[in-house]
C-alpha cells in the first residue's frame, strides 16, 4: 500500500509532542483516537512511534548501578534467579522469577550474562534450581519440539511494541516461518518492519519465543543472532525443509498454490506440504496469485506480507 498524507484533524508535529504520553496511557482518549488515525495515514509518524518505543527501553537500561557499600544489604530485594541447563547439546543461561522466564542467554560466562541482565533490568542474579516448568519449556524449545504457551514474566520492562512483537512470534506454528512484514502487519504497525527485525535480533527469550522462525520476505533463512547456522539447525529440529526453503527462494518463489483448491499459501504452511507435486503453483508475490484468481490461505495468511509494490500491481490488476 502507498502511504499517503491526507488532512487530518492532527498534524504531524503535534503528534510527535503527544508520542510518549500516549505511550504510558497519559493522553485524553480524543486525543488519542486522533493520533491512531494521523499515523494509519503517515507513515513518518507511524516509525516514529515505533522509534519512540525502541528508545523508551533504552533509556531502562541506563539505571546507575547502586552504591557498593549498600549492595550485599540489599541483594535479597534486588536479585533474580538463574540457572545453568543443557539440551540437544546447547548450553543456555536462564533468568527467571516466580512469574516466568526473563532472559535466555547461550554462550558467554556468568559474569556476561549478569552484566546483561543488570543492564536490561537494573537486577543482579543469584543461582538457583529452574522449576521444572520452566525447564521442560526451555529443553522442549532446544530439541525443536516448541512451546505452546510459554511463561514469560512480560513485566514493565518490555516496552508496548516489544511486547506486542514477541507475543506475536510465540503464535507463529512449529515447523512454520514467516517474515519481518508479516509480523509488521500482524500487530498493526505496517510501516515498522525496521523495529520488527531490531526487536527479533535482541530478543531476550529466544528458542522459547521463537524469533528463529522469522525469515526475510526475500526468501531463505537469513541472519540470526546466534549464527546462521545455529537457525539452520533449529529450523530443522521443527521440521522445516531448509534446503528447499532457500531452493525456493533462488528462484524468487515466495508463495505456494495449489490447482485444486486455488488456495496459496507460505511454503511452509502445514496446508501447503500437503500439496501433490503436480498440483502445486510456484508465484513470485501475491499480485501473480491474484490474477490467476488464487485466494490466500486463512491459517498462514500470506497476503499480510506482501510488499508495497506488489499491493500496487495487484490494484492495477483489478481496476
Amino acid at each position: 500500500m502507498r502511504w499517503r498524507k491526507k488532512e487530518s484533524p492532527m498534524r504531524c508535529r503535534s503528534v510527535l509532542t503527544r508520542i510518549d504520553a500516549m505511550r504510558t496511557g497519559e493522553l485524553a482518549s480524543t486525543d488519542r483516537d486522533e493520533i491512531h488515525e494521523h499515523i494509519g495515514d503517515c507513515r513518518s509518524c507511524n516509525e516514529s512511534v515505533a522509534d519512540v518505543d525502541v528508545f523508551a527501553q533504552t533509556i531502562k537500561s541506563l539505571a546507575a548501578a547502586p552504591p557498593r557499600s549498600c549492595r550485599d544489604a540489599v541483594t535479597g530485594k534486588c536479585s533474580d534467579s538463574y540457572a545453568r541447563i543443557t539440551a540437544s547439546g546447547e548450553t543456555v543461561w536462564v533468568a527467571f522469577t516466580d512469574r516466568g522466564l526473563r532472559m535466555i542467554h547461550r554462550g558467554g560466562t556468568l559474569e556476561d550474562v549478569r552484566e546483561r541482565y543488570a543492564n536490561r533490568h537494573a537486577r543482579t542474579l543469584t543461582e538457583a534450581k529452574l522449576p521444572e516448568k520452566f525447564r521442560k519449556q526451555v529443553e522442549a524449545a532446544l530439541r525443536g519440539e516448541g512451546v505452546d504457551d510459554p511463561q514469560i514474566d512480560w513485566d514493565d520492562d518490555f516496552s508496548g511494541i516489544e511486547r506486542d512483537v514477541l507475543k506475536m512470534l510465540t503464535r507463529i506454528p512449529r515447523g512454520e516461518v514467516r517474515t519481518y512484514s508479516w509480523i509488521a502487519q500482524q500487530v498493526g504497525r505496517p510501516g515498522a518492519v525496521r523495529a520488527v527485525g531490531n526487536i527479533c535480533a535482541r530478543n531476550v527469550v529466544p528458542f522459547v519465543v521463537p524469533c528463529h522462525r522469522v525469515v526475510p520476505a526475500s526468501g531463505g533463512v537469513g541472519q540470526y543472532a546466534f549464527g546462521s547456522a545455529l537457525k539452520r539447525e533449529l529450523l530443522k529440529r521443527e521440521g522445516v525443509d531448509v534446503d528447499a526453503l532457500e531452493a525456493l527462494a533462488r528462484k524468487n518463489v515466495r508463495f505456494i498454490g495449489s490447482k485444486t483448491t486455488k488456495i496459496v499459501c507460505f511454503p511452509t504452511c502445514r496446508d501447503a506440504r500437503r500439496i501433490r507435486e503436480e498440483n502445486r503453483v510456484p508465484f513470485q508475490d501475491a499480485a501473480a496469485a491474484e490474477q490467476k484468481g488464487f485466494r490466500p490461505c486463512r491459517k498462514c495468511q500470506p497476503f499480510a506480507a506482501r510488499t508495497t509494490s506488489s499491493k500496487s500491481r495487484s490494484s492495477r490488476v483489478s481496476s
